[in-house]
């Protein structure tokens, strides 16, 4: 598929491809997704097309490359195990 002055940055699933449409419309980039929405109990059907304005590739491909590669954030509280009933201050 090819639109005149957009690019394709992302081809892939249709849910994967609405994520990423989500965090770059966060970041002020205006995608669009293209392809059926066909979904099963689960199950994504379909394949997808993410695309941006022409001005706007280099710019979603950096962000995406960048979501791809960079580690899960760590949970902001550590977990805690119980050590029994919690004393009360007198």
């Amino acid at each position: 598929m090819s639109v005149k002055g957009w690019t394709v940055v992302y081809r892939g699933s249709r849910i994967q491809g609405e994520i990423i449409a989500a965090a770059l419309q966060a970041d002020g980039l205006t995608p669009e997704v293209f392809g059926d929405s066909a979904y099963g109990v689960g199950v994504d059907l379909t394949d997808a097309r993410l695309m941006v304005p022409d001005g706007q590739a280099s710019r979603a491909r950096r962000l995406i490359e960048r979501a791809e590669h960079e580690p899960d954030e760590p949970d902001d509280e550590p977990e805690e195990e119980p050590d029994g009933p919690a004393e009360e201050d007198a």
